[in-house]
């Protein structure tokens, strides 16, 4: 019961950062942009957190700046792949080795060391008693419920408003908005935004929350499973945080097993990864309900 209970606390706190990342590339890709800068803009997010945690200027300030850096190379990757119509694989793949290569110099140049001040518990009375699952479900910090909340407004807009349409609508043909008098690439470009916004606030929940610090490389190839776990999830707001809590459990018990074994760590940490490959290889047989937009 003990084991499960600790499996089941670090997999809801290992899920939030995949969560909150998995929204914005599900808007995104929504809107027919792939993604592949996902990891920059996190580590953008994790790092600015990060730094102004250390300087004690508070975690509302902190995550605000988080959202502002992973906006900001949203919107590098927006001019490059909507406006200047480069190739968004290649801008993407750009924008994930060069933002965590920057984020990692700035961070050891800057001489930082040390964890984040510890984030409050906030627990809902009774329901946070409930054996196994009260406590990883009803006694968490700030992120995770944010997480929570902003799950709900993305499924309800798509499945409840006109921008949710609109944004669906641009993925599979732009040509056809066009003609209703909505503009593809504003839409595309704040779908960008969307998709930064999120990404820099999975990016604070990796440092401030899951993690309570910084290290080089502290993404880790996060940015990749969450466009896998979008996929997987068939573009679905349920698929996706589905997907999140699968590979947080695996990320989970990877901790959990090595401490009680002998099997190396190394081959642990690949099991998400083993996962990813096989469930997609999976779901390649499967009826897609891909935005079109994605194969150009």
């Amino acid at each position: 019961m003990e084991f499960l209970e600790a499996v089941t606390n670090s997999a809801v706190r290992l899920m939030v950062p995949l969560l909150l990342a998995a929204l914005g590339e599900l808007i995104s890709e929504r809107a027919g942009v792939m993604n592949i800068g996902l990891e920059g803009m996190m580590a953008a997010g994790a790092f600015a957190a990060y730094v102004v945690a250390v300087q004690a200027w508070g975690v509302p300030t902190a995550i605000l700046i988080a959202i502002l850096a992973g906006t900001v190379v949203a919107l590098l990757m927006a001019a490059g792949s909507v406006w200047i119509k480069g190739n968004a694989f290649l801008i993407g793949f750009a924008l994930f080795v060069l933002v965590p290569g920057v984020t990692s110099f700035l961070y050891i140049q800057g001489g930082w060391t040390g964890g984040t001040p510890a984030l409050p518990t906030l627990s809902i009375p009774l329901l946070s008693e409930i054996p196994v699952i009260g406590s990883a479900l009803f006694s968490q910090n700030v992120f995770y419920y944010l997480a929570i909340c902003l799950t709900v407004i993305v499924w309800a807009m798509f499945a409840r408003t006109r921008t949710g349409l609109n944004i669906a609508a641009v993925g599979h043909s732009p040509a056809t908005v066009e003609t209703k008098g909505v503009s593809p690439r504003r839409v595309q470009t704040c779908a960008l935004i969307a998709c930064g916004a999120l990404a820099g606030l999975g990016g604070a929940a990796l440092s401030l929350g899951a993690i309570g610090s910084y290290v080089p490389d502290i993404v880790g190839g996060r940015g990749l499973i969450v466009i896998a776990i979008v996929i997987l999830g068939r573009w679905t707001v349920s698929g996706a945080a589905a997907g999140a809590f699968l590979i947080a459990v695996l990320d989970a018990l990877q901790l959990r097993v090595a401490e009680y074994s002998d099997i190396p760590l190394q081959l642990l940490g690949a099991l998400p990864w083993v996962v990813v490959i096989l469930m997609l290889i999976v779901s390649a047989r499967m009826r897609s309900n891909a935005p079109r937009t994605l194969a150009h």
